[in-house]
């Protein structure tokens, strides 16, 4: 799992560095932010909270360490997370779809590879997320069944 997420950090730097050149290429141009160019930049973003939160729940690693304390990371920043993956996954899909709609597929291989590889990113971001989830959950369990036992304990004392 450790590997996934250092796999998955690797990943996001290299996609937050591609997504501000290219925003900044296309605001140099236009000297504007319309659509596409707030999209990109506004995924760039996300992508770089998304680094954030790599980075610090890098130490929850490995998952079945219950002995460590963790440190608790904000709501926020697992929602710009959730939000990171659902986009990159949504992104995937609506390169994909008018792609296979149209008649030259041939022509549009690379946008069938670059969309299957942002479907499987967003993918693996939200398991991974799903996965460290369940283990904060399991580990908030744990230490106050933890606590509640070194309570009887003092008590009995």
């Amino acid at each position: 799992m450790k590997a996934v997420k250092i796999g998955l950090l690797i990943f996001t730097v290299l996609i937050t560095i591609l997504l501000f050149l290219l925003s900044y290429l296309l605001f140099s141009r236009s000297r504007s932010f319309e659509s596409a160019e707030s999209a990109l930049f506004f995924l760039g973003c996300t992508s770089a909270f998304s680094i954030y939160f790599h980075v610090k729940t890098l130490r929850y690693y490995p998952l079945f360490i219950f002995g460590k304390t963790i440190e608790e990371l904000s709501k926020k920043y697992w929602a710009l997370h959730v939000a990171f993956g659902l986009i990159n996954f949504l992104l995937g899909i609506g390169i994909l779809l008018p792609t296979i709609y149209a008649s030259n597929l041939e022509v549009n291989i690379y946008s069938v590879v670059v969309a299957i590889c942002f479907i499987i990113f967003g993918l693996v971001t939200l398991w991974e997320l799903y996965k460290l989830n369940r283990f904060v959950q399991v580990y908030k369990q744990r230490r106050q069944q933890q606590r509640e036992i070194e309570d009887i304990k003092g008590a009995t004392r």
